[in-house]
């Protein structure tokens, strides 16, 4: 252990700048091999483009007239392609090379000063061509950009400060001229950020770009330094045993060492061009680790050679870690910006240094010591002292080789290195949004290393923006054809994004499968491709493959569910939701609750389900507008707090027409529905082309409440705006309003969807609408005769409502004509008969469901007008009512509070029940009644019937009672509209009755205020 951690016998004074430049090289190590795994993968960013389809999923079911109604909503689904984000400039890599640059120049210059004369002024050269490569005046420091003043005055500092230790200073400790040359470079740095033209991250941007080819420079320099280090290492393990029999032979020594070699002439022959496929070898940049790690060693053992230059202890040692350490650095940041080129020049430069200076050291070793290692010598001691080859041979045979190497290669390293530096260059100038420099340093990389990867998607990204979409596709397909990369073939597909370049599209992403056959991403796109086609076997094919090969199985995932419910594919999505036990991925979960509400499964929110304020993605929006639709009709207002969070968030303004619909849905389905009438309307009237199907949603709402001459009025209003649903529910909301004529014009017009099963309910109900009470009752399906029952109930003869109901014998069927036979006696206010007709209809119905909720608050009312409150007390929470007609209990208190003189109560229950029960004319005409008792100076009884009208504007009803109570508080002007809009909805014998009521009790009114005035 101690021969490892040889600084131990070293004074600390030299020990602990070691150590700390030594943790130094070991983090610019950790920083380069953490951007070798994800440099590539964030300059090349996945990147998701969401698609939105919208499918049909139900919200609420009724049935009227013995047809369902289903109020469908657009449910979306979200399916994402995957494609290329627009390249990032890597800043923090930029910071960290700086950072750990300018500790390396510190440390150098500090350790120069403890060198020979000779050797400091090589040294100084050295430091000063670096500093030159800065290119420190074009940041408009001291002078203009042309001049090089900024650079003398460097240059000047580093000479002064480091002369004067090496000539005049020589006693001064290490340690102190390490903190001297970070307090000079720290000034510097300082004048040179404060004074730039440009933003620090941009003036550090500079730096590192405009040093990268010195910088490349001094790596070379390394590696020549540590290219045969790994055969010295393979020479000590061979022969550092203690004992002489526990050494290796020379053969062994030769066979491990012949092996090397040939791993490193696999790789230049691989290089070249000579051999292709993928073969077993140590990678380039390991090689370099472990000769990096052997010069620590190998360079306390070289100190027989430049001992007389300057000390291993602490120059040599630090001197190495400098290299080293910018070596590093070098490498990390050509990774880290995904710069090709740069990668390449260093991986050629690890391959031909490492062959050349290799194979010429171990001959020497042979040459020399190949006796010795036979005698197993531990000849790794006496390793620089030959007797016949001397060590010089090593570098100078070697150098020759290198040369060989390069220029066997066409100077293709050096082609390489400025194609790098432009490329740095090109960066540097897209991060200061000039476009132009940028354009012209990315061509000059793109000439000097043909159609690298860094220059050539640069370049399309910059075309991206300009929208300069050929040019973008040529530059991809020239980049292909150089170095296929298999996200450069998916954004080069994405390209073609029209319909008419389907097969374009096709034979790119097939060409990119065919040559990366294990990429699930290529995979995914190509699913979703003939996802637009009718061939469904290919869409399952390439899905199985993407879910195989795909990093993120979720996405997949998510697009399956996605098709699978957009082809109506129950069972294949069934068996895909089995697969998915838990996931976070947003997507996925949308796609699931959209297929969980088609399913008629529930769907929890879950807390995290809410972001903060704002929903940033699409799939934000997708998931909670989903679990929402999927949550509706549950009593839970609790939604109401993130929907109006998100509306008051002006980040969220694309989504605000979903939101506010959503926000219409839960009040309307929770209890609320003037608030949820008043904010859809006001949608479709805002929604331009879209307004038809929200004039529908209000048509459907006030079919479930049944106002049918409202609902009739606003699936009018979809029907002129084409909203085809609306047009059969037009004609049955005209039916239930019992406005047969009109009911029988409406459904001839269903013709002209050219919907089948719409055109043909709507000529079956015709027939009916158009039959006789005789005919219906002799000769009439069970099924026509309800429905003509139900379309004519007010208008039909006792004696005709009960010969249908006897004749109808269907069991379902008889029920509902059953509950309408009751309908017609509370309709009539004849509370005997009935009385009677519920006894007869309680004895057929199912103790629970729609019909026995409805005949159960029929009975209430019933006891309630024939004064039985204390039944109805005693009663009314045992009878079933579906969560819905619970509602109507508020009402019911009310009233009971009411007789029973508890005007506290009633008055409170009252304004419970209108927030609920706005459409219910009996209560809106009860509660007005009341108020206008309980406060006859204020105007609640008022407010009451004009939100009474206001929210269902066809009903007779409510505009009599207006009327009547516009006279009353001397609003003589509204009590005149209202007579105009009961002229349109009564019949004239009806209208001329209520008239005559209205003068007489308008001419009481005056009368009363002739009186008050004398």
């Amino acid at each position: 252990m101690n021969k490892i951690k040889f600084w131990n016998s070293w004074d600390a004074d030299t020990r602990y700048p070691f150590l700390f430049l030594l943790i130094v090289a070991v983090l610019a190590l950790m920083l380069g091999v953490y951007h070798y795994f994800t440099g590539e993968s964030n300059f090349l960013a996945w990147d998701k483009l969401p698609e939105l389809q919208v499918v049909q999923v139900p919200v609420h079911e009724f049935s009227r007239l013995l047809e369902t109604f289903t109020l469908n909503v657009d449910g979306y689904l979200i399916t994402e392609q995957y494609d290329v984000a627009v390249p990032a400039l890597n800043k923090f890599a930029a910071v960290a090379l700086m950072l750990l640059l300018a500790l390396c120049l510190a440390f150098y210059a500090a350790a120069i000063t403890t060198m020979k004369r000779i050797p400091y002024f090589a040294g100084m050269l050295l430091l000063m061509m670096l500093l030159a490569s800065f290119n420190l005046d074009l940041l408009g420091v001291i002078g203009n950009n042309t001049g090089q003043t900024t650079l003398l005055v460097s240059i000047v500092f580093f000479a002064l400060a480091t002369y004067a230790f090496q000539a005049f200073y020589q006693q001064v400790p290490f340690s102190v001229r390490i903190m001297v040359m970070v307090a000079l470079i720290s000034l510097l740095g300082s004048f040179i950020y404060m004074e730039s033209d440009f933003t620090p991250l941009m003036t550090t941007l500079h730096l590192a770009s405009y040093s990268s080819l010195a910088l490349m420079v001094a790596s070379l320099l390394f590696m020549i330094w540590v290219g045969y280090e790994n055969i010295n290492a393979l020479l000590w393990v061979n022969t550092q045993a203690a004992r002489p029999e526990r050494r290796f032979s020379v053969w062994q020594f030769v066979l491990v060492s012949v092996l090397y070699l040939v791993n490193l002439v696999l790789l230049y022959l691989r290089h070249v061009g000579y051999l292709k496929g993928d073969f077993f070898y140590i990678n380039a940049f390991v090689i370099l680790l472990f000769s990096a790690i052997a010069g620590f060693w190998g360079m306390r053992q070289r100190e027989v050679l430049y001992g007389r230059l300057f000390p291993f202890r602490p120059t040599g040692a630090i001197v190495y870690l400098v290299f080293a350490t910018i070596t590093f650095l070098s490498i990390g940041f050509a990774y880290a910006t995904a710069n090709d080129s740069a990668i390449a020049v260093f991986h050629n430069l690890i391959v031909y240094t490492h062959l050349a200076f290799g194979a010429f050291f171990f001959v020497y070793v042979l040459v020399n010591f190949g006796e010795l290692i036979s005698q197993r010598l531990a000849v790794h001691k006496v390793v620089y002292q030959p007797k016949k080859l001397p060590v010089y041979t090593i570098y100078t045979m070697g150098a020759i080789l290198l040369v060989i190497l390069v220029m066997r290669t066409q100077f293709r390293v050096y082609f390489n290195a400025y194609a790098g530096y432009y490329s740095y260059l090109g960066d540097l100038y897209q991060g200061t949004d000039n476009a132009i420099l940028a354009e012209r340093f990315y061509k000059e990389s793109d000439l000097f290393d043909n159609h690298n990867t860094k220059a050539s998607y640069s370049l399309s990204a910059m075309y991206r923006a300009q929208n300069e979409r050929n040019k973008e596709i040529l530059t991809l397909q020239e980049a292909l054809e150089r170095r296929p990369n298999p996200k450069l073939y998916i954004r080069l597909a994405n390209l073609y994004d029209r319909k008419q370049y389907f097969f374009e599209k096709l034979y790119v992403l097939q060409q990119g499968a065919e040559a990366f056959p294990e990429n699930g991403e290529i995979y995914n796109n190509l699913a979703l491709l003939y996802a637009q086609t009718s061939v469904r076997d290919s869409v399952t094919y390439y899905f199985d493959l993407a879910q195989q090969h795909a990093e993120n199985k979720d996405v997949v995932r998510s697009n399956r569910m996605a098709y699978y419910t957009r082809q109506a594919m129950p069972e294949e999505a069934k068996e895909l939701i089995t697969e998915i036990r838990s996931t976070k991925y947003k997507p996925l979960r949308s796609n699931m609750a959209a297929l969980n509400q088609l399913l008629g499964r529930t769907s929890d929110i879950k807390e995290d389900d809410f972001v903060a304020d704002s929903l940033e993605q699409v799939e934000d929006l997708t998931l909670f507008y989903n679990k929402t639709i999927a949550s509706v009709n549950k009593g839970d207002t609790s939604l109401l707090k993130p929907i109006n969070r998100y509306l008051a968030s002006q980040e969220n303004r694309l989504f605000m027409e979903d939101l506010l619909y959503l926000k219409g849905l839960v009040h309307h389905y929770d209890g609320r529905p003037k608030e949820a009438r008043s904010v859809v309307e006001n949608l479709a009237l805002a929604a331009g082309e879209r307004s038809g199907y929200y004039y529908n949603a209000l048509g459907h709402w006030m079919m479930e409440e049944e106002n049918y001459g409202a609902a009739a009025h606003y699936f009018k209003e979809a029907k002129d705006r084409g909203f085809t649903q609306a047009f059969l529910s037009h004609a049955y909301a005209l039916a239930l309003n019992h406005q047969s004529d009109e009911a029988v014009v409406a459904l001839r017009d269903v013709a002209f969807t050219e919907i089948e099963s719409a055109v043909a309910v709507a000529q079956a109900l015709e027939q009916v609408l158009e039959q006789p009470p005789s005919t219906i009752i002799t000769n009439a399906p069970d099924r026509d005769k309800v429905q003509y029952l139900i379309a004519y109930l007010p208008d039909l003869l006792p004696a005709d409502i009960d010969r249908i109901v006897k004749s109808v014998q269907e069991k379902d069927l008889r029920r509902e004509a059953l509950v309408a036979k009751v309908d017609y006696y509370m309709g009539k206010r004849q509370w005997k008969l009935a009385n009677e007709a519920i006894k007869e209809a309680a004895a057929e119905l199912q103790p629970e469901g729609e019909l026995r909720s409805r005949l159960n608050l029929q009975q209430m009312r019933l006891w309630l007008n024939t004064k039985n409150q204390d039944v109805l007390v005693k009663r009314m929470d045992n009878l079933y009512l579906t969560p819905k007609d619970k509602r109507h209990k508020l009402y019911f208190r009310a009233k009971i509070a009411e007789i029973k003189g508890r005007d506290r109560e009633a008055a409170e229950r009252y304004s419970q029940a209108l927030k609920m029960l706005l459409f219910d004319e009996q209560v809106v005409e009860d509660a007005a009644a009341f108020f206008a008792r309980y406060s006859p100076t204020g105007m609640q009884s008022y407010d009451i019937l004009l939100d009474g009208i206001t929210y269902n504007p066809y009903s007779a009803r409510l505009y009599k009672a207006y009327a009547l109570e516009s006279v009353n508080r001397g609003l003589s002007s509204y009590a005149d509209q209202a007579l105009v809009s009961l002229r349109s909805l009564l019949p004239a014998l009806e209208y001329s009755t209520f008239k005559e009521k209205f003068d007489k009790q308008r001419q009481a009114k005056e009368a009363e205020a002739d009186q008050w005035q004398l």
